[in-house]
């Protein structure tokens, strides 16, 4: 299977989260985000504790300091005041994951949410539930969402044709001489707007999936392609700025980044283990510490935070391809 086609079948189970930006001081806004990921990284060691109390102090210390947040920390935060007993501070948080994108359907099928649509509250919820949803529809730059959506719709088409052409050598071909010189021509168009707006993600247009899976295709064309591109090592080091300012989440640069060092190495190599069903110790201490470097969790965090939301329903909405368990071997 090609590594394009590969990728279009992964993507269909990925999903990564979008959010507004909340107002605030000039000095919040310049804040950097590597404290803030840290920050997380910590409350996810001690969510995988069930150490709720304290976990939610760090998700507040996170709110209090940042003006853009993430809209997977409201989510989780949500759950958090609800295990601690702070069900007020539960809507509250809620009220600010709606407004960041996250739907009536998918909160009614939170487990542990669920109580909340017991208390006389949640009738105030539904009923600013179209407001709030507005904020999330209409807010960001809407030309540069406009324009990114549109790429992305042009990127999807292109890449899923692929699905429907027999034989590997067939679908390489059709990746490096058709879908190839679209990929170029928007990549090129992304750098353009990274350059004048910045990032097109979740503080900027309230999306943080297009652009990803736009650079993540471009990634996984060939081996033969990536190893010429002088796309992506053009962008790449603007992809490292976003992730500092919080333009770009670590999840997102992990699944980007791996899928080039996958494609040039015939999936020998991995960065952040975003690929990997299994890996050695020594494989796996590496890998943790270049996840610690973006922000992104360990491995082994990541296997307990799976068995806690099997076992509790607790869920801290991480794109799937950072929730599956990998395998450690001796």
């Amino acid at each position: 299977m090609s590594h394009l086609v590969a990728l279009c079948l992964f993507l269909t189970t990925v999903s990564l989260a979008s959010s507004p930006p909340d107002s605030g001081q000039d000095a919040r806004r310049q804040a950097d985000y590597a404290a803030y990921h840290r920050i997380i990284i910590d409350a996810h060691k001690r969510i995988a504790r069930q150490d709720y109390p304290s976990a939610l102090v760090l998700h507040r210390q996170v709110f209090d300091t940042y003006a853009f947040v993430f809209a997977k920390d409201y989510k989780v935060a949500t759950q958090l005041a609800l295990q601690t007993g702070q069900t007020q501070e539960a809507f509250t948080y809620l009220t600010k994951a709606i407004s960041a994108g996250w739907t009536l359907r998918a909160i009614k099928k939170n487990v542990l949410i669920q109580p909340l649509q017991r208390d006389p509250r949640w009738r105030l919820i539904e009923a600013r539930y179209d407001s709030l949803r507005s904020r999330y529809r209409q807010g960001g730059n809407q030309p540069v969402r406009s324009s990114v959506g549109k790429m992305f719709r042009k990127d999807q088409w292109k890449a899923l044709l692929a699905l429907f052409i027999p034989g590997d050598k067939a679908r390489i071909r059709y990746a490096e001489k058709r879908f190839a010189p679209q990929s170029a021509q928007q990549v090129t168009q992304l750098i353009r707007l990274i350059d004048t707006y910045g990032y097109p993600g979740e503080q900027l247009i309230h999306n943080g999936y297009w652009a990803a899976v736009i650079l993540s295709h471009h990634n996984s064309i060939s081996k033969r392609y990536a190893l010429h591109d002088t796309l992506y090592p053009l962008v790449r080091p603007k992809l490292l700025k976003a992730l500092q300012s919080g333009q770009l989440s670590p999840y997102e640069f992990a699944m980007i980044d791996d899928w080039y060092t996958a494609v040039k190495s015939d999936s020998q190599e991995t960065h952040f283990g975003y690929l990997s069903r299994s890996l050695t110790r020594t494989a796996t201490n590496e890998v943790n510490q270049a996840r610690e470097s973006i922000g992104l969790d360990s491995i082994e965090t990541i296997s307990l935070l799976a068995d806690l939301q099997q076992q509790t329903g607790f869920d801290v909405y991480l794109p799937s391809g950072m929730t599956r368990k990998i395998t450690i071997t001796e």
